[in-house]
């Protein structure tokens, strides 16, 4: 069971940051609940940075910082891997609230912490990345050009789509005026042909600015349309909201986001909707996700009302709602149901 745990949450984390929200949140949420009837509970940590990043994504600041408050582990600065994710997810925490310094102190730590560690990926933990963009908000484009070249050499020796784009995203932001708009459409194309569908929704938002500011409004407009519409299908309500207004400034016009019936889904609800429209019985989820046939049962009632459905047929087309499909996770291994 540690093992499943632990697997759930290392995928939350890498969906994370592909912009799949909501399988994120649904690997997240299913891994603390499993655990949270384990005696070990205390020693995790990595589903709750998940989740409470996901949080975060959504817009919901409040439960993403009850998310990381319940992490109590002992020496957790001492565990590489989980604790830089850990510093992530409370740098973006610290950002969406409107604590800048404090987000930019976090990212810098982050960074710090790994040179120590002699962890030099660019893409594993962009806090480099977040710096930048984060002190070009700010103004402060000198210290986010240096921020940007040192994110830029390890990515070019990285040399993914991914990590290629996060650098032109870096150098965008750090590019005040007109000559934001270069490197930001570099970033929007290379982040569109990679898995990072999140950070191309953000250099879409970001060029879309740019393009405004050049007096480009129509152009600006186009990219903001694509900003929401794809932070939507992503699921980062928070990034969403924000293109719209950009785009309302623009001149465009466009209904305010609301959320679908999808979201009022728990990570787990996800879960046991996805496998059941995938054909799988109830005692075969119950054996996948490690809950007894009642508990399986109870999630059902819950989607079927959330939902507006009568009948485990009509699931499928449901969760196909709003462009949002729900993926069932994977089985464990050796699993012959």
């Amino acid at each position: 069971m540690w093992t499943y745990v632990l697997t759930l949450s290392t995928r939350a984390l890498f969906r994370l940051e592909n912009g799949a929200l909501a399988d994120c949140a649904a690997d997240a949420q299913t891994a603390l609940e499993i655990q949270g009837q384990e005696r070990w509970a205390d020693n995790t940590t990595m589903a709750h940075t998940a989740y409470a990043s996901a949080l975060v994504a959504r817009g919901e600041t409040a439960r993403a910082e009850e998310a990381l408050a319940a992490i109590k582990r002992p020496g957790f600065d001492r565990f590489v891997w989980e604790y830089h994710w850990y510093l992530m997810a409370r740098g973006r925490l610290q950002l969406a609230r409107g604590d800048l310094e404090g987000a930019l102190a976090t990212f810098l730590a982050c960074g710090d912490s790994l040179g120590q560690a002699g962890l030099n990926n660019p893409v594993l933990t962009p806090w480099w990345l977040e710096a930048a963009c984060l002190l070009g908000q700010l103004g402060r484009t000198g210290e986010a050009r240096a921020l940007a070249e040192q994110g830029a050499a390890g990515s070019e020796r990285w040399g993914t789509r991914r990590a290629l784009g996060y650098a032109a995203l870096a150098r965008g932001a750090a590019t005040p005026g007109p000559g934001a708009v270069a490197p930001l459409r570099e970033a929007v194309t290379l982040l569109g042909s990679s898995p990072a569908r999140g950070y191309e929704a953000r250099a879409s938002l970001m060029l879309g600015r740019a393009l405004m500011a050049d007096g480009q409004a129509r152009q600006a407009r186009e990219h903001l349309r694509a900003a929401v519409a794809l932070a939507r299908r992503c699921g980062c309500v928070a990034l969403a909201r924000q293109a719209r207004q950009d785009l309302l400034a623009a001149g465009g016009r466009m209904r305010e986001i609301t959320s679908s019936a999808l979201d009022m889904l728990t990570g787990t609800e996800r879960t046991v909707a996805g496998l059941v429209a995938s054909g799988a019985g109830n005692r075969e989820v119950a054996q996948s996700l490690f809950v007894t046939v009642r508990t399986v049962e109870l999630h059902l009632t819950s989607v079927y009302r959330k939902l507006g459905v009568r009948r485990r047929a009509d699931l499928g087309a449901a969760l196909q709602a709003d462009g949002a499909p729900c993926r069932a996770p994977a089985r464990p291994a050796g699993d012959s149901t």
